[in-house]
């Protein structure tokens, strides 16, 4: 099997593991074919792990899996900075290296601009690991409730955290990992070692975006470098000879081949990278429409939860209203009922449009302008 071939199955087959499984368990693919792809992978892989392995090698990884995964370590902070510093490295050394011996145009260009974008991206990387996220304490927990107000859906009154020993604002969570409270927290990110909320939601976007700026232009100089090599040795117009001795022209299969056996390095990071700026563009625009949506990963998860609870009280309510109605009168009944829709309106104080599951979408200009200039930092 060609160079070329492989490599196309091994990217697709990568693009779409990661799909499955980052986006089967969502509200959208949880019970169509990808949702049960990913449960079939991960039950896959559970069966061959306890079945597979050796028992005493099983309860090592079992052990480094959560220390790794399901606590707040520096593990995956080392493994982001090794695996920039490697690919940074390989690019200074190797494509680099051929830009200026075939006196490529864009050479200083090529020098500088990655390495500006790289300090900006360490920069936000070192504010987002050591920075506050929007931490929720009881000396601030009363600023917190004036922020957003209860909706009846999603959060609702008098809900207590019963690690941090106080009654739960809206849009807040406590996250297992680093053991407190989060100011409209999204996710907790491994990269960073630090939740992604309120306060740093905004660091977070501009990390992510001098990440894909990164390996997006470094992707794009490497090639413009490979490019650069196939026209300075005039590859194109060259033969190779087939495997039954003959001479054939120069095709995208061999040159292919030939550049990667040639220049691994350089072949290797150009593919890497460009897979790479595709799922970090992807993972990117996701929190952009979060921003001008005004909604959190956490929200977002909570929503088929919140959808059901909201179906059965209709039903109950519905099944309450047909045994009551041999008893009360018309009027009676309309009264009533206007009297629990006036109390519901009263705790739905979040005055949400029609139609909108989310009732804190305040338009697209106040969405994007909440998280760049975050509530809590205005009081």
């Amino acid at each position: 099997m060609d160079f070329l071939l492989l490599s196309t199955l091994y990217l697709s087959a990568f693009i779409v593991i990661t799909y499955v499984l980052w986006f089967g368990d969502n509200s959208f693919h949880r019970r169509g074919y990808v949702g049960k792809l990913r449960k079939t992978i991960i039950r896959g892989s559970y069966w061959c792990f306890h079945h597979c392995l050796p028992s005493l090698l099983r309860r090592q990884v079992e052990k480094l899996w959560q220390y790794a995964a399901y606590t707040r370590n520096p593990l995956f902070q080392c493994l982001y900075a090794i695996l920039v510093m490697a690919g940074f490295s390989t690019f200074q050394l190797d494509v680099l290296h051929y830009a200026a011996l075939y006196e490529a145009p864009a050479l200083p260009l090529y020098q500088k601009l990655p390495l500006y974008i790289l300090c900006v991206n360490a920069v936000l990387f070192c504010t987002l690991s050591m920075g506050d996220p929007g931490v929720i304490t009881k000396g601030n927990v009363d600023k917190h409730f004036k922020l957003y107000e209860f909706d009846g859906r999603l959060y609702r009154q008098d809900e207590q955290c019963r690690t941090c020993q106080f009654e739960k604002p809206a849009r807040s969570k406590h996250c297992a990992f680093c053991n407190h409270c989060v100011y409209r927290f999204d996710h907790h990110c491994l990269w960073v070692n630090c939740c992604i909320g309120g306060l740093n939601h905004r660091l977070f976007l501009g990390f992510l975006v001098s990440l894909c700026c990164l390996c997006g232009y470094i992707s794009f100089a490497t090639c413009q470098v490979a490019l650069q090599i196939v026209e300075a040795n005039k590859l194109w117009s060259a033969h190779y000879v087939d495997r039954y001795g003959r001479p054939q022209p120069m095709d995208l299969r061999t040159l292919c081949q030939y550049l990667f056996m040639q220049h691994p390095r350089m072949i290797f990071l150009l593919i890497s990278l460009s897979l790479l700026t595709i799922l970090l563009v992807g993972f990117t625009l996701y929190h952009l429409y979060l921003t001008v949506n005004n909604v959190t990963t956490n929200e977002l998860y909570k929503r088929p939860a919140s959808q059901q609870q909201q179906q059965k009280q209709k039903q109950q309510d519905k099944n309450t209203y047909i045994k009551g109605r041999g008893k009360q009168d018309k009027t009676k009944q309309k009264k009533q009922q206007v009297e629990e829709d006036s109390k519901r309106k009263m705790k739905f104080a979040v005055k949400c449009k029609r139609g909108r599951w989310n009732p804190y979408h305040r338009g697209y200009f106040h969405n994007v302008f909440e998280v760049l200039w975050p509530l809590v930092s205005k009081r």
